[in-house]
């Protein structure tokens, strides 16, 4: 995809809470824009903020050490230019590095200064390279690109002792309740209670002026499906429904058990899969174990990248994601295992429907059967019937798994041993009425592919996969 039809792409997300399909509409394996400023720098864990037609974004990248970018899209001019706009400070807290941003907009007084600012960035500080004992800091801003650093963290870790071996306090997301500078803001912080059923790594809290805390509440963990949110998030708040809604890294590639572009490393350095989900705010903060709902998933399938991590929604001033819902726009960094490769991204999920169809592609290395993306050079041969996109009761996850440029579909979450792109879809386990079967086909012993047909249309038949929706 040209620079052109991509920044069309993204004024068509930005413009418009309806997507053209079902499920995800995804980047086409295509990042967002290269950061000019340092084009084999790392850039991840993006901040948006859409107002009055212009999206800001913010997010980690490359300077000396971990810095903060920005830069500003608007449809008339386009992108304006990849800039620092925060970075450690020499001698103090977070000499080593600034990272993962989180931008608000509100009523907020610097008590350093004494001035009225109308942003708040709220982000994570060190002051050692191998990056522990994190805390996360504070600026201010009336421009959204020109930022006074607040002096000192205004969020420590829970103990002290235990973050000089480990992460500490960080990963900031925010929420603006009430217009002004009454807040939640969500942080990463691994040196808590382990082992709370119920309850990872992620903590709340309120502040009436943005500086200063209540005590924390911890954030549940536990989604309906039986995966977890984890650390690394993004949360956004739906006023008229009262629901929050996350963004979080699922589980990567097990590097013992699934084939991995960079084996040394395990789990596979970054994931590769993030969960959408959502819960009544009520609940998040009553400190219960409740239950998140699913709402979607972002994978290697539907991105085209081999990792996809660090996740970040589109969200208006106060944090709010309805002026753009039932559509939910993330942005996120893909790429390889180097981070070099790391580029921001993003997809935008249309929920307007609960399947996808499932379409059998060929081209230069055979077939390739996916709900997702397929590689430029790939024709859609067919269209094999729908997949849900959520599980229900009675299906069965179907992975989208690759072997060299061998891709193929299985019912093993590992894919036989080779490397899992993540879920394409469910399928029913057992004949349901408006369904019909899926059988797993090779032709050749390396090209794999789906068919009706039983016999899989002359070539080896290699079993059911399940049932698919008419």
């Amino acid at each position: 995809m040209t620079s052109a039809l991509r920044l069309t792409a993204l004024l068509t997300a930005l413009a418009s809470a309806a997507p053209a399909q079902a499920g995800w509409t995804g980047p086409e394996a295509q990042p967002l824009f290269d950061n000019e400023a340092n084009p084999k720098g790392y850039n991840y864990a993006p901040s948006l903020i859409t107002e009055n037609g212009t999206t800001d974004i913010w997010w980690c990248g490359q300077g000396k050490t971990d810095v903060i970018y920005h830069r500003a899209y608007n449809p008339q001019t386009g992108f304006s230019p990849a800039r620092i706009v925060l970075q450690p400070t020499p001698g103090a807290w977070n000499r080593q590095y600034v990272c993962d941003p989180s931008v608000i907009k509100g009523r907020f007084t610097n008590p350093a200064d004494g001035q009225p600012y109308a942003y708040a960035m709220y982000y994570s500080g060190a002051d050692n390279l191998p990056g522990n004992n994190n805390q996360t800091g504070l600026a201010f801003s009336n421009d959204k690109v020109t930022w006074v650093d607040y002096p000192k963290p205004v969020i420590a870790p829970l103990n002290p002792v235990v973050a000089q071996g480990t992460y500490g306090a960080g990963q900031p997301a925010t929420v603006n309740l009430d217009g002004g500078s009454g807040l939640l803001v969500f942080t990463t912080d691994l040196t808590g209670p382990q082992g709370v059923a119920g309850f990872g790594d992620l903590y709340v809290r309120r502040t009436a002026d943005g500086v200063h805390f209540d005590p924390p509440v911890r954030v549940p963990n536990v989604a309906a499906d039986g995966t977890t949110i984890n650390p690394n998030s993004d949360f956004g708040y739906d006023p008229a429904s009262g629901e929050v809604y996350v963004i979080t890294g699922l589980p990567g590639r097990n590097c013992g058990q699934v084939a991995c572009k960079d084996p040394a490393r395990n789990p596979d350095r970054e994931t590769y899969q993030m969960g959408l989900y959502r819960m009544p705010l009520k609940s998040l903060l009553s400190g219960t174990p409740a239950r998140w709902m699913p709402a979607g998933t972002l994978n290697a399938d539907v991105t085209g990248f081999y990792l996809n991590h660090s996740p970040g929604f589109q969200r208006d001033g106060r944090g709010s994601l309805t002026p753009f819902l039932p559509a939910v726009t993330v942005f996120f960094s893909g790429g390889d295992p180097y981070p070099g490769t790391w580029r921001i991204a993003t997809a935008t999920l249309d929920p307007a429907s609960d399947r996808a169809p499932l379409k059998r592609a060929v081209g230069p290395a055979g077939h390739w059967v996916t709900t997702g993306y397929t590689a430029p050079g790939y024709r859609i041969e067919s269209t094999l019937g729908a997949l849900f996109l959520l599980p229900r009761p009675g299906t069965a996850k179907l992975m989208s798994c690759v072997a060299g440029t061998d891709h193929f579909l299985s019912r093993d979450p590992d894919c036989e041993g080779h490397t899992p792109l993540g879920q394409t879809g469910y399928v029913h386990e057992a004949p349901h009425r408006g369904s019909h079967p899926l059988y797993r086909c090779n032709a050749g012993g390396h090209d794999h592919f789906v068919s009706l047909d039983k016999g899989c249309e002359g070539q080896t038949a290699e079993g059911l996969l399940g049932y698919a929706l008419d």
